[in-house]
């Protein structure tokens, strides 16, 4: 009951979709390839333009690599991801007749697809239940003391058995956005809507003199991402 209680509230406070949620499966997976180590805002940007040249898996998996790489050339580790991008393409043509798989299995089988990536586009594209732990997921469950764990991987596993199924989409959903404005590396206890079921230690409760500036320029990010997720398709 307390982690349905601690994700009840967070899904008031974040209401907006993950930032890579955008349109099919092939889009989805693309978009959420692009972010690994990237900013969401610099992936939505480049996104019009990539479906535009590469509308389909099969045109990506045609494109040579170059190409790729021009239309990506604007986010970090843009060569290896045109790669693989290209490669997974291939696959999904060759072995999927170029329709994106569905289960987890066949989507890890795919160059450059990691469970993390794999969980978000099956919660995304196909309502189907899965938690992708990143960064952020791994820090706030622990710092709740859900887990006690060491890796993402171990952090997932441990999720997969504590949350109940029917709250498995809910969790990377809020805790990227809860993450990456409040439970940062040094927390924003005091703006935290759960931080009364949170078992760190370390909280910092006493809110700055430029509080309501902060919050208000998490509140534009947000209005942001969601334009740029909205336009990005």
């Amino acid at each position: 009951m307390r982690i349905v209680t601690v994700l009840k509230k967070l899904s008031r406070r974040w209401k907006n979709p993950g930032a890579m949620e955008v349109g099919n499966p092939y889009q989805n997976l693309v978009a959420v390839m692009l972010s690994a180590r990237t900013r969401d805002e610099q992936v939505l940007r480049l996104l019009p333009a990539f479906w535009r040249a590469f509308p389909t898996p099969r045109a990506l998996s045609r494109a040579a690599t170059k190409q790729i790489e021009s239309r990506i050339n604007t986010i970090g580790m843009y060569r290896q991801k045109a790669k693989n991008l290209k490669r997974m393409a291939t696959e999904v043509v060759e072995k999927f007749h170029g329709e994106i798989p569905s289960t987890m299995d066949e989507l890890v089988s795919l160059v450059g697809v990691g469970r993390k990536t794999a969980s978000v586009v099956l919660v995304a594209s196909f309502d189907t239940p899965a938690i992708a732990v990143d960064t952020h997921v791994h820090r706030m469950t622990n710092r709740l003391g859900w887990v006690k764990t060491t890796t993402p991987k171990q952090t997932e596993a441990a999720l997969l058995k504590l949350v109940p199924r029917a709250w498995y989409k809910t969790v990377n959903r809020v805790f990227v956005k809860h993450g990456r404005y409040i439970c940062i590396g040094s927390p924003r206890c005091w703006a935290c809507p759960v931080r009364e079921r949170c078992t760190f230690k370390q909280k910092n409760l006493t809110a700055p003199k430029n509080a309501q500036e902060i919050l208000a320029d998490i509140e534009r990010r947000e209005r942001n991402l969601e334009r740029l997720r909205e336009q990005a398709v």
